[in-house]
Formats: structure tokens, sequence, C-alpha cells
């Protein structure tokens, strides 16, 4: 109670204030541009899909970006939030309800034993165990599809994120961000950025929260912390030093269970233990760059990044429903994953003519090392060790078994790459580019029970190819192709580490710009891939690295700013992603978690406009087809669903802002990903949620 009268304590405070602000200016971005009051997507390609800036129009590849714009009209609190904006790109298990983000996109996900891959500003960042990113620190997020991805050589043969992050400012500002929820979720951000003279900058972001669930005995706690300076040493060169500091506390949360694979379960029904207590997840992560330009033409971008991470406690999960259909056995688990990453990169970037065609060069390497142990204890059902739980009409506080060691290995992966890339423009409608990335890989993986140890040396080239033909200055069509390659982490149900997965894809599609304010984006696309891994369907406690699946589907975007005051946002997605090959897969089943049909639209009108006033009004409508719950297709389907938000907002000034989200208005049943038909996670019910917004 205390919580909810102070925050809107603050609410109001805000509301009445009768400070007078200071104009604030207009800021420009790498990627959007704040025209009059509003903000859309600039034409200019954000150079993290070929390291240069460029016209949408003239790159070979497919990308979707959510602006900070879309970001505060969403309501969007984590990366999770945002995928149903974004065209195939699906929600796949968080580990026990949100303890990392994980998602695939065009129907492959990263490593599942370490969740989703991902970038930051256009430079690779640290494998190993990632909580959750903060949208505190976030300033945009670019989906880069398809032989794009593979220029960083941390991501998927369907794509990777890279996330835009804030930076430091040479303008004193500070912002807090109050939030309230219905669901009794309460968050606080401060932001501070401020010049320390002339070449030095700095910028503090922090963030709270206190979550509870509609879920029964479900709840999390964040603390978020990230101190930035930035020294201009030059006018040429440039040291950023960024950090982020996440600590969170919650329930392990399987989600509900299926009867005979039907949904019968209340989804508020909670499967676990309270008594286990809370699950803690510690990441630590800390990067310094440097920029230098030599001139108009070359410039050197070099980083050294380091991260620590850590994910331990109790958890119980459900194992196996009994013949009666309600009766679940669960089994008791103690995890103490660690992981340790360091990483250094330099890339050159150049540009220079030749007497055929204009050039733009990239020459990067890395060299990393990490450290990934995985030690885990448990302890299945039994007559001696009885550990059951009525789904309908659950009793806690039951005898906590004692547990036995199940998991006890170390791995440790060195790697180098070297990446060759040129960009040829050979007049102003044909382009060609060509690039290859040099993998190199050292694993060691040793198990200390089985007292075992396997080592493997990789050497593999990805090469990718891409052409652009520029019909006028509104169409544009292309065609790409690439390679992908990535290590697999941990062990199968023999002790032995996995083999590598090895990818390709081939990409064809078509832009058009109607002006500078509207893009429509259609591709076609199809991908293979080896040594997938899903779940062993000997058994569920262990994966397996799948023969070999495929993809293919078509992509359709159209992105809005039509005047001022109103924009538009859409998108559908045809994805067919299945087994093709595999000693115990049935060839033809489809990858879990992957719906064939998924499509979006939001729009947001902006009716007042006055002076530094505004209001608006927005809403979100998303459709998500049925999918496999089950990597064995053996039946158990998602259903699919609809969901319907809407958003409104008020701006007395454009130093305060208020904003009201109301979620899934319909109050559907639905559920957003499961990894087998014991462990599915349901969608929130209708819910809302307040927020005030200050700057000074």
């Amino acid at each position: 109670m205390q919580r909810t009268l102070g925050f809107w304590s603050c609410l109001g405070l805000g509301l009445f204030s009768t400070t007078t602000w200071a104009d604030d200016p207009t800021t420009v971005l790498e990627t959007i541009r704040i025209q009059a009051d509003t903000s859309h997507q600039d034409v200019q390609q954000n150079s993290s899909g070929t390291k240069f800036s460029h016209d949408v129009l003239d790159i070979p590849f497919n990308r979707s970006f959510i602006s900070q714009q879309v970001i505060e009209q969403q309501d969007v609190q984590r990366i999770d939030d945002a995928l149903t904006l974004v065209s195939g790109v699906f929600h796949q298990s968080t580990l026990g309800g949100g303890f990392w983000d994980n998602y695939s996109i065009r129907g492959f996900s990263t490593d599942p034993n370490l969740g989703a891959a991902m970038i930051r500003n256009g430079l690779s960042v640290n494998r190993g165990i990632s909580a959750p990113k903060d949208m505190v620190n976030i300033e945009s997020l670019d989906f880069l599809k398809g032989p794009m991805a593979a220029l960083y050589g941390r991501g998927e043969t369907g794509g990777l994120l890279n996330i835009n992050s804030k930076k430091p400012q040479w303008e004193s500002e500070s912002e807090i961000h109050l939030r309230a929820t219905s669901q009794e979720q309460y968050r606080i951000s401060l932001e501070h950025t401020a010049p320390i003279n002339d070449t030095l900058a700095y910028r503090f972001a922090m963030a709270h929260e206190d979550n509870q669930s509609f879920r029964d005995h479900v709840s999390s706690e964040r603390w978020f912390f990230s101190p930035q300076l930035t020294w201009k040493i030059s006018d040429q060169t440039r040291l950023d030093f960024d950090s982020e500091l996440t600590q969170q506390l919650g329930t392990f949360d399987r989600g509900i269970s299926t009867v005979q694979k039907k949904f019968v379960m209340n989804p508020k029904t909670f499967t676990g233990e309270p008594r286990d207590g809370d699950m803690r997840v510690k990441d630590h992560f800390y990067q310094l760059r440097l920029s230098h330009e030599f001139n108009d033409a070359w410039k050197l971008n070099s980083a050294l990044s380091y991260k620590d991470a850590q994910l331990t406690g109790f958890s119980t999960e459900p194992r196996r429903m009994q013949a009666d259909g309600r009766t679940l056995e669960r089994q008791r688990r103690y995890r103490n994953y660690q992981s340790e990453d360091l990483l250094a990169q330099a890339e050159l970037l150049g540009k220079l003519d030749s007497s055929w065609a204009r050039h733009e060069v990239v020459v990067s390497t890395e060299l990393g090392q990490l450290d990934y142990r995985q030690y885990q204890q448990r302890r299945n059902h039994s007559a001696e060790h009885p550990n059951t739980i009525d789904i309908y009409q659950p009793r806690y506080g039951q005898y906590l078994p004692s547990l036995a060691p199940f998991t006890d290995t170390d791995e440790r992966q060195r790697y180098f790459a070297l990446n060759l890339q040129d960009q040829m423009f050979l007049n102003d409608q044909w382009s060609i580019l060509v690039g290859t990335r040099f993998d190199r890989v050292e694993q060691n993986f040793e198990n200390h029970l089985s007292q075992t140890q396997h080592k493997q040396t990789l050497n593999q080239a990805s090469p990718r190819f891409g052409i652009n033909f520029k019909a006028s200055d509104q169409w544009s069509l292309y065609s790409n192709y690439g390679r992908s390659f990535a290590m697999n982490s941990g062990m199968d149900r023999n002790g032995e580490n996995f083999a590598p997965e090895k990818g390709q894809s081939y990409e064809v599609g078509s832009k058009y710009q109607f002006n500078d304010r509207s893009l429509l984006s259609l591709a076609l696309f199809k991908m293979q891939k080896q040594n997938v891994l899903t779940t062993d369907p000997m058994d569920g406690n262990f994966q397996t690295a799948a023969g070999e699946v495929s993809s293919q589907g078509i992509e359709l975007d159209f992105n809005s700013q039509f005047t001022d005051r109103w924009s538009l946002n859409a998108n559908y997605s045809y994805t067919d992603a299945k087994i093709e090959k595999d000693q115990d897969l049935a060839a033809g089943a489809r990858l879990s978690n992957i719906p064939k049909h998924q499509a979006s639209i939001s729009s947001n009108y902006e009716f007042l406009q006055q002076g530094a006033t505004r209001a608006g009004v927005g809403a979100n409508i998303s459709y998500v087809g049925e999918r496999s719950g089950h990597n064995l297709d053996n039946g158990f389907d998602l259903p699919s669903y609809s969901l319907v938000n809407l958003n409104a907002y008020y701006a007395p000034s454009d130093r305060l802002r208020y904003q009201f989200n109301l979620n899934n208005l319909l109050d559907k049943t639905y559920y957003v990903s499961s990894y087998s038909d014991l462990w599915v996670q349901p969608g929130e019910p209708l819910n809302a949620s307040i927020s005030a917004q200050f700057k000074f």
C-alpha cells in the first residue's frame, strides 16, 4: 500500500506542478529524424547492417526497426514485449518465465543454453548468461534479417538484434520515469547526463522494479545501474566507457501443464514450490570503445569488453502427469551457472575508388575467450522422495527432497575471427556486396561427474553475397546469399559436446519508398541449418542436435508517418519451419513456437498539438497463429490468438508526459511459448499501466 500511495503522490505532484521548463532542443539520432514534433524512421539506413550509412534502397538486405517513439507508445518494458511489432520474430522459452531474453528470427533461434545472441551499437558483445535487457538504456531496436547478421558471427541464419544504446550528451538533462500497473508492478528509473568539460561527458542510469504477477506465488525484483563516460580526445578520436550492472531476483516459473495435451489448468496456478525462494541472476558488462577517423574516407573502431554473469537458486518443476490427470509429479533442482567472457575487437572501415566501382571496405577481427560452468543438482519424485501437486487444488509447503549432483561441467571456448567485406557501387543503379568471415574456435569441455574431457578445434569460412538494383529513386530489388556458423554449448545425454551449427540462407526482396515518410518492403527467404539444439525425445532433461532443419517464408512490412499527427506500422509474415532429416525426430515435424502466420498493425494519432502541449491515442492489434508446442510435433499445439492493446498520452509540456496503456483489451486467454506440454507460459490477462515521465 505504501508503494502505491507513494507512486500516485508523485504523479499528483507532477500533474499540478507549476514549474516552468526550458525549451527542449531537438535531438538528432542516427536512425530516426525528429521533425516538427513527431519522429519517424529516416530513409538513411542504420550503419549496423553494412557498417556504412546508406539510403535504405541501396542495401541488399532487410531489417525491422523499432524507434524510441514506438517503444514509449507501446509501453515496451522488455525486448520480449516488442516481438509482436516485428515481422518474422517469435517468442521462445525465456528460462523460467523471464530470466533471459530469447526469441527466434525467421524460424531459427540461437543457443537455447545461453539465450538470444545480440550486438550492441553495431559491435559484437560478450557471450554467456545474460539477464533481460533493461529499456532505460535502449534508444532503439534494430532487427537485422538474413545474412546481414553474418557480419558479426554472433547470430543466427535468420538474423540478429542490434541494440542502439543511449549515450552521454554535452547538454545537461535528467529524467525520472515512474510506472505502476493493475497487477501491482512498480518501476522507477532515473537518467542523468551532463558535460564535465568541453571534452568529457557522462551519463548515469538506474532502474528498480518490484513486480507481482497475475500468477499465484510469482514475483520478481530487479536492480539496474549503468555508468557511462565519453572522452573526446580530439576532433578525430573518441573514447567511450559503458557498463551495465543487473541483478534480478524472482520466482522460477515453468508456467502451466496440460492434461493429455489439453489446456485445462487455471492460467494463474503455480506448479512450483514457494519455499524454494528466489532464483538470482547477476549480469555485469563493461566495454571500452576507441574510435579514430584518419580522414573522411578511413576510420578505425576498436573495443575491449568483459562480461561476468551468474544464475543460481532452487526450483521445483513439472516432470510427469499421472494417469488421473490431476496429480503432477515434480522435480526439484538447484542451479549454479557461471559465465565469464573477454572479447577484443577492431575494425577498419574505408572508402576508395577503382576504375570500375566505388568501394566501401570492412576489415575486422575478433579475439576472445568464454568460460562457462554449469553445476546442477536434481531429484525426481519417488516413493522415498515424494514430490507431487494437485493441479486443481494445489497444496504448497510440502517436504523438500534432498538433491543429488546431475551436471558438473566446465566449458572453455577460445575464438578468433577475421572478417572481410567490400560493397561495390558500380553506378547509380547497381551495387554488389561480397564478404566472408573466417572463424577458428577451440572448445574444451570437461565433465567432472564422468571424469571425461572432450576437445575440438573448428575452422569455418562463412561467405555472403548481395546484389542490389535501384530501379528508380523510389524502388529497388535485391538478392542475397550467406552461410553461418555458431558453436553449441552444453552436452547431450551421453556426456558428449555438440557439433557446431552450420547454415545457409537465400533471400530475394523489394523495397518501395513512397516518400521520405513511407516504406514498403517485401522479402522471400529460404534457409537450411544443421545441428540445431532441440529437446531430446528420449530424455527431456537433455538436448539433441537435430540433423537438418529448414525455414522458408515471406515477410511484408509497411511503415509510414503519413502526417505530423498520424503514423502507421504494419507487418505480416509466413514462416514454414520444420525438420528435414534426423535420426530421432520425424521429417516434416514443425519447429516449436513458430507460427506459420503472424501479423501486426499499430497506429498512433496525435489529436492535440498546441504549442508544447501534445496529446494522442494509439492502438496495436496483433495476431499469432497456431504453433507446435513440442519439437516432436506430436499433436500438442499452442492455439492461435489475437491481442488488442490501446494507449493514450498527454504531455502538457516538452518536459512532462503521462501515459496510460490498456493491454489485452478483450481479456483473451493465450499462451506465449512452451518448452513441452508440461512447461507452457500463459500470457497476461487484461491489465492496465500508468506512467509519468519528468525531464529537468
